[in-house]
């Protein structure tokens, strides 16, 4: 736009600027006439297309006041103002724009862009969309760690005995491996020993199975209650159960069997008549020998233990092959 009494010659901004919108220029006289104008300022004051008489344009500055650019001294360069210019119309729309008014003789230049309002906006909606993002991160983070909270609980649930919450078989071969290797790292000891509670049969037989299941989870509870954590204590099958002791000889082996022993005796279940009682065989790992053999051994014992009346503790002492000599 160019004011009627500007001269066609007469041009304060590069023609490029002409039809932007992202950028608003105008040159104006120090009472507020508008001189010449691109498309971005006319969008910002709601003027379509040329107007048809001279415009004043102080009345759209809002902040600044135009005043402030009339009355304000040129600095350096010719700069009246450098900041954030609120301009539109009251009432109706205002943009808030980042820009400088120039002095140029007695007439004001305006050139402003980067549309603070657009760009806060814009800013707020990647803020909402970090929010949401932090709240997505947020649910997967706990969504995962749920997740690894139930694949513990299966892994413990699938190496745990339900009824007594001690190990089960698998654990028991997982735990022997390790054990055996910790051996033979170390050379330390590794003692074991296996329960069989007396006469279980009998007991699920005159009592029902839950009164059997109330026996077993009665040991398993003697069991914990007379080991150290370090022990591995795993229910290999029906009523028989097998403790691995590592750090552990054969004569401490036998007390700590002799302990559990007195403890589980020592124990009334309801409605059983009378003492529960338990029969144990306890070995220790010789040097050489493999897991399989001395649980191998432990059996051997216990059944020696059964068959001398039970609820007694025997021991088997390892004995190691002869060497053959040509």
């Amino acid at each position: 736009m160019r004011s009627n009494l500007e001269p066609a010659s007469a041009r304060w901004f590069p023609i490029e600027f002409q039809d932007l919108l992202s950028v608003a220029t105008a040159a104006m006289e120090q009472d507020g006439t508008l001189l010449e104008a691109n498309a971005g300022f006319l969008r910002l004051i709601d003027v379509v297309g040329q107007p048809a008489a001279p415009l004043n344009a102080a009345q759209f500055f809002i902040q600044p006041r135009f005043s402030a650019f009339a009355q304000a001294v040129a600095r350096p360069g010719g700069d009246v103002y450098r900041g954030l210019l609120t301009i539109g119309k009251v009432p109706g729309s205002t943009q808030t724009l980042s820009g400088c008014v120039r002095r140029t003789g007695s007439r004001l230049l305006l050139l402003a862009e980067h549309d603070v309002a657009d760009l806060d906006r814009l800013n707020k909606g990647v803020l909402e969309i970090n929010e949401r993002y932090a709240e997505v991160q947020f649910a997967l983070t706990e969504a995962n760690f749920k997740l690894i909270q139930r694949e513990q609980e299966s892994r413990t649930a699938s190496l745990t005995d339900p009824l007594t919450g001690v190990a089960n078989r698998r654990s028991l071969d997982q735990s022997l491996v390790i054990e055996i290797g910790r051996v033979a790292r170390t050379n330390n000891k590794l003692s074991a020993l296996m329960v069989d509670i007396d006469h279980f049969k009998r007991i699920n037989d005159k009592y029902g199975h839950p009164i059997g299941d109330a026996v077993l989870e009665v040991f398993g509870d003697v069991l914990r209650t007379n080991t150290r954590v370090t022990d591995v204590l795993a229910r290999s099958g029906g009523e028989e159960f097998i403790v691995l002791m590592p750090e552990t000889d054969l004569e401490t082996a036998v007390g700590v069997a002799a302990r559990i022993r007195s403890a589980f005796e020592a124990r009334r279940i309801a409605p059983v008549v009378g003492s529960t009682t338990a029969s144990f065989g306890v070995a220790e790992l010789g040097a050489g020998e493999t897991g399989h053999a001395l649980l191998k051994r432990v059996d051997k014992a216990l059944y020696e233990a059964k068959n001398a009346g039970r609820n007694r503790v025997v021991a088997d002492v390892f004995k190691a092959t002869p060497i053959a000599t040509g």
